[in-house]
Formats: structure tokens, C-alpha cells, sequence
């Protein structure tokens, strides 16, 4: 019988034609730019993101840094500068790469724990249903050998190789224990705090038909399926899923089997036209048994009530495709309510904000994703966003959630406040995809919160289909002193662009829809105060030197593998993204005194980075200068972040993005 388990998953799709590369960027506390000579207005060419086929090349294991930071409330002053005059420098601090991993993995629950014991209502519901426990005395006599011991000796049984058989192994990346879990659910990390009386087992009929973003392991097991719903019903947290032909019990027990799903990199599975089992019309070839942490009570048909929505949600379209309501089924996920989106005890709007906790969805944003990603560098400047809700480090709360979230309006350089419900939208493509970017590996909701925020924002899940970093950093941080710098090819040294107009000595307007910016209001700019000043174009190593100045200020950047007319770079590294911005994270010059300079950067997927490197995960560099290992500590782990050389950045990275404001006052201790 074919398993219809082995159905592909559906692609992990990453994005298509995004970034318009025509970015500017902000400055802190300077004045205007001063005002060099006349010049001409400068067209810069626009970056799309790269086509899903190419993410999926992208599989390498990369590392991970952590910063600490601090929180304040203005967004800018009335010349549109950031209000971050903090006199005391603060340096992002660093903290060890997989602290909070290791600390959320050794305080996590396992199955062994909560292994025997007394028998809850849905298991026993299960067992009569499986096992055919008719009788009171059956099931008291099954109840007798419900033991720690005798389900230890079940397992032991069933770990025997010869009985297991990997249908599917588990994406690479999800292989070590240390690495995969901000992309996929199911880590250890994420059933910290578990309430056991949360969990839901249900039973179902079907035909086999699902669809999963990303599946984990699939194993089958040539043994007795009553072994096999000891074993499933006492592994909450290893097993998502167990599947078997429904007549599979009247076989002879040494030809019976069944599949496991392992939930340790499984992604939003959704089984497709499944029946309740104690339906007596229920039909289909299979048995599905599903374990469900419900994290918050579900609402009645999975929909939030009327007077508990906000007014965008309903109305989204995407692509000129209504995304919700045109079925009866086809609602937005409510996260941790059982619809396989935040389904964890660890679900929580905030926590630690770190730029690993990005992960670009369907839409194409690359350019927003990768800014936010450097922007979460600072978590004071996350939380300075999220300011205005209510008992935030609470939410979400069993009752509906309203989430407000205060942008900037780029036409009046005011804040503006957005309530936004708990719903994020789903494609409209009838696949039930999440289309806005997934929640963080430590299961928080603030990314895909801002993200919607964001698409209201500037008009529309379409509006933000291509864009500028630095549009987005004006956005969320108030500030107009953005800066594209780009490489002059006949001169081979680089020039700053941003929106200020020196020949009417004013700054050119600025749209909160980045369709509405004709693209070509950029002017030659002096370069910003920080690193250097001065105007015209400098020279590859003077850049490189203010790169490092401003990384010490706490500067926000990005760079993008698109140049000047649209020409892409990015075909040298197989692991690059053809047009596609990533976040500047870290400048060192002369790393551990080797002459040395290095840069970190990261991919908003959260996978994808330079293969062919010096300094990749594998790369010789690592081996050939241990000081400069010892200094960076740098992680193997795919979370799209990655080390590159000086003259790799320069090679791979010709449009740069620069934030010219200094974040400092957003570091937290």
C-alpha cells in the first residue's frame, strides 16, 4: 500500500522577484547633509529577489550571535532626526551563540517524564477505537500494564533496526541537536513550561492527502500497531503524527505496520479531507492519529468573532487573489489555537529579539525581512514598536488579541498607530501556506505581527512586493538620513546617495507606499559625519574603514548582491541570492591582529549562505587562522548567517545600505 505520508511536501518557497534596490539610509544626530555643489539626479536600478528554485540549492549550515539592548519612546524631532543623543556609546553586546538554546533545551520536558501513569479520556477513546477495548475489563486490564516499565520495554522493542524503516530523513539543517529550530517546529525548546492537560489527541479517517511546508523524519515500523499506539500515545513531543491502513489491525500481527511523523522539523502539516474516526460515515483508507498542544482555546469554526477583528484583515488581497473567506474553510490561522501555526507552550509575541528570529514567508519582501533583521540587532528598537499594547509580555491571552503597533507616516513624519487582530493571512492560492513570514524558533509572534503591520502600512500585501531597506528602516524608525551607496564603475570608488535635494536644500517626498516613489529622487550626498564625512566618491578601504566606524555606533545596515542598472553579482557563490538584500550584521577590521577584515551577514529566508568562502562554515580560513576562530566563535548552524572577507563583501555585495542612526540607546543590558 503506498504511504501517503511519503507525498511530497510542498516546496519551503522563499520568495520571488523582490527588493527594488533603489535604497537610502538614515542618519542619528546630524543635521542636514551639507550641501555640495549642484548635482544630478541619480536613477538607481531596483533589485528583485531571487526565484524559490534557488533557495532550495541553498542548503549549508551556518552560525548564529545574539545582542543585548535597550528601549526608549520618541520616534524622531522635528528635523526628522532619531531622538538617540545618548552621550554613553553603548557597545552591542554579545552574547554566546546558542545560549538561549542550550538554556531552553536543558529545561525541557521529555516523553520519559510523563511516560505511564493514569490513562487520559482521549487516549482511552483512542484505544477503544484502535485496539478495539470494548469492555470495561479490557480496558482495566490495558490500564494494568500501563507502567513506566512495561512502556519502556515497548519502546526498547521497537528501537530494534531491523523493525525501522526511514522513509524520509529530516532536513540536514534540522539534523543536530543545536541547529534548525529557529526555522522549524518541534525543537525541544519549544515545550518548556508544557502543561500536560493542553495536549489533544485526536483520531481521524482518511485518504492520506496532506500538505506540509516542511517534513521531518518519516519512519516506518514493521511491528504490532498495538505497540505502535503505546509508543505514539505516551511521545507527545516526539511524535506528531501516526498513520496506518485502517484494516491493517485484522492483519497477522507480524505483518502489520505503520508510519510515524516526527514533529523535530515538521512545519505546518495540514492533513487533508480527514473525517472524525468515531464518525460512522467517516470513510477513508487510513487511520490518522494527530497529537496537538492547544495552546489557547480555538474559537468556534476556527474563526475570531466580529466585533474582535480589526479592519484590514478580512479584505487582504495578494497578487490579485482574495486571501480569505471565499470558502467556508479558507480562514486565516489563529496562532495557537490547533490550526499547525504556534502550536507550542512556548508561544509569546516577545522574548529575546535577536535577527535570527526572521523568516521570510511567500510574499516577496526581502528587502522589508532584511531590515527588520537588522534592525533586531536592537531589541529596544522591536519593543519601542509594539509600545502601545497592552500586557504585552502576556499575549497572547486565552480571549481574543489586539496587537497595536506605531509606525511612522513618511508623508507627515508623525507616528501613527495600527490595531491589528491575532490573524495572519494564508496565500490565496487554496494551499493553506502562511503567507506572511513564520514565527521565530522560540516561538514568537513579533515578526509576522510587524510584518502585517508593515503591508498595512504602506498599502497592501502587493505594495510591499519589491521595496528598499531603507524605506523600511524610515518606517519604523522615524528617520530620513538614509543613505545607497554604490560603486562607480569607471572609477571603481564609491558614492552615497540619499534624498536630500541640495539644490533646493530640502528633502524630496517620501511615500509610505514604496509604488508610489518614482525611484529617481536620489541626490549625490556627503558622506555622514560618523566615519569620516566629507563628499564625493572614496575608495574601497576607506569604505570598508567606515563600515567598522559606523557597526561601532551602532549604525543600522544592509547590503544587497544587486549593482548599479540592475547587474547581479551574486553568480560567483553558488549560496547567494541572485538580487536579493541581505542584513550587514558585523564589521571587524584586522580580526585577532592577522590584517584581516571580516563581515556578517545574514539572509532573511533564515537559510542560504556563501558556499565557496574562505571563511563559510567549512571553510579553510577557520583551520588556517585559530585566533580569529577563537575571537568570533562562529556556529554551524543554517540560520542564513554567514562570514564573508572584505574583498568577498565587495565581489558579492555592490549596493550597501546604510541607517545612519545611532541605535545605541536601543541596546538592553
Amino acid at each position: 500500500m503506498k504511504n501517503p505520508f511519503k507525498k511530497k511536501a510542498l516546496p519551503n518557497s522563499q520568495v520571488n522577484e523582490e527588493q527594488s534596490t533603489t535604497n537610502k539610509k538614515v542618519e542619528k544626530k546630524n543635521g542636514k547633509p551639507k550641501s555640495p555643489k549642484p548635482s544630478t539626479k541619480k536613477d538607481v536600478g531596483k533589485t528583485s529577489s531571487a526565484d524559490s528554485d534557488q533557495a532550495k540549492k541553498l542548503l549549508k549550515r551556518k552560525k548564529k550571535k545574539t545582542r543585548v539592548k535597550k528601549d526608549k519612546n520618541a520616534i524622531t524631532d522635528e528635523e526628522g532626526r532619531c531622538n538617540t543623543d545618548d552621550p554613553i556609546r553603548k557597545k552591542k553586546k554579545e552574547r554566546a551563540p546558542p545560549a538561549r538554546l542550550v538554556a531552553a533545551t536543558e529545561a525541557a520536558p521529555n516523553d520519559d517524564d510523563q511516560a505511564g501513569g493514569e490513562l487520559t479520556k482521549e487516549q482511552i477513546a483512542v484505544l477503544q477505537q484502535v485496539l478495539g477495548l470494548k469492555t470495561q475489563k479490557q480496558i482495566d486490564k490495558f490500564k494494568s500494564n500501563f507502567t513506566k516499565e512495561e512502556i519502556a520495554k515497548v519502546k526498547k522493542n521497537l528501537s530494534d533496526p531491523s523493525k525501522r524503516k526511514l522513509l524520509k530523513q529530516k532536513n540536514a539543517n534540522v539534523a543536530s541537536g543545536d541547529t534548525g529550530f529557529a526555522k522549524y517546529s518541534g525543537g525541544p525548546q519549544a515545550f518548556v513550561g508544557l502543561d500536560p492537560s493542553k495536549w489533544r489527541l485526536k483520531k481521524y479517517r482518511f485518504d492520506g492527502k496532506s500538505k506540509c511546508e516542511v517534513t521531518g523524519s518519516l519512519e516506518e515500523i514493521n511491528a504490532p500497531i498495538k505497540e505502535g499506539v503505546i509508543q505514539f500515545i505516551t511521545s507527545p513531543i516526539t511524535y506528531l503524527a501516526m498513520m496506518f491502513q485502517t484494516n491493517m489491525t485484522q492483519y497477522a500481527t507480524e505483518k502489520q505496520k505503520y508510519t510515524l511523523l516526527n514533529r523535530m522539523g515538521t512545519y505546518q502539516y495540514r492533513p487533508q479531507g480527514t473525517m472524525d474516526a468515531d464518525d460512522p460515515n467517516a470513510k477513508g483508507v487510513f487511520t490518522l492519529l494527530m497529537w496537538t498542544y492547544q495552546n489557547l482555546p480555538p474559537f468556534p469554526n476556527n474563526e475570531l468573532p466580529m466585533q474582535a477583528r480589526d479592519q484590514y484583515t478580512d479584505d487582504m488581497t495578494y497578487q490579485g487573489q482574495k486571501l480569505h473567506y471565499k470558502t467556508p474553510d479558507d480562514v486565516p490561522v489563529l496562532p495557537g489555537r490547533g490550526m499547525a501555526i504556534g502550536d507550542a507552550p512556548n508561544l509569546c509575541v516577545i522574548r529575546d529579539v535577536d535577527p535570527t528570529d526572521v523568516y521570510q514567508g511567500t510574499v516577496g519582501d526581502c528587502w522589508l525581512l532584511g531590515a527588520i533583521s537588522s534592525l533586531a540587532e536592537f531589541d529596544g528598537a522591536i519593543k519601542r514598536l509594539f509600545k502601545k499594547t497592552k500586557l504585552l509580555h502576556k499575549r497572547p491571552l486565552p480571549g481574543p488579541n489586539m496587537y497595536s503597533i506605531t509606525l511612522c507616516d513618511l508623508e507627515t513624519w508623525s507616528p501613527v498607530t495600527y490595531e491589528i487582530d491575532e490573524r495572519l493571512p494564508l496565500k490565496g492560492d487554496g494551499s493553506g501556506k502562511l503567507l506572511s513570514c513564520r514565527l521565530s524558533g522560540y516561538g514568537e509572534l513579533w515578526p509576522a505581527l510587524l510584518e502585517k503591520a508593515m503591508a498595512i502600512h504602506c498599502g497592501g500585501w502587493d505594495a510591499i512586493h519589491g521595496g528598499q531597506c531603507t524605506h523600511a528602516w524610515s518606517i519604523m524608525t522615524g528617520c530620513k538620513y538614509q543613505y545607497d551607496i554604490n560603486r562607480n564603475p569607471k572609477t571603481g570608488n564609491f558614492f552615497a546617495l540619499s534624498k536630500y535635494n541640495p539644490n533646493k536644500r530640502k528633502w524630496e517626498k517620501h511615500y509610505n507606499n514604496p509604488k508610489d516613489d518614482p525611484g529617481n529622487n536620489l541626490w549625490k550626498s556627503d558622506w555622514p559625519k560618523e566615519g569620516g564625512g566629507g563628499s564625493g566618491e572614496i575608495t574601497e578601504d576607506d569604505l570598508f574603514r567606515r563600515l567598522c566606524a559606523w557597526d561601532d555606533v551602532n549604525f543600522i545596515m544592509s547590503a544587497a548582491t544587486t549593482g548599479v542598472g540592475g547587474e547581479s553579482s551574486a553568480g560567483e557563490d553558488p549560496g547567494l541570492v541572485a538580487d536579493h538584500a541581505y542584513s550587514l550584521i558585523e564589521s571587524h577590521d584586522n580580526v585577532a591582529g592577522t590584517g584581516i577584515g571580516l563581515l556578517k551577514m545574514r539572509n532573511p529566508w533564515g537559510t542560504g549562505e556563501i558556499e565557496n568562502g574562505e571563511f563559510d562554515d567549512d571553510g579553510p580560513g577557520w583551520d588556517k587562522y585559530p585566533q580569529i576562530k577563537n575571537e568570533l566563535n562562529p556556529r554551524q548552524q543554517d540560520d542564513g548567517m554567514f562570514w564573508v572577507t572584505r574583498e568577498e563583501f565587495f565581489r558579492f555585495f555592490p549596493t550597501i545600505y546604510l541607517s545612519a542612526s545611532n541605535m545605541t540607546e536601543f541596546c538592553e543590558d
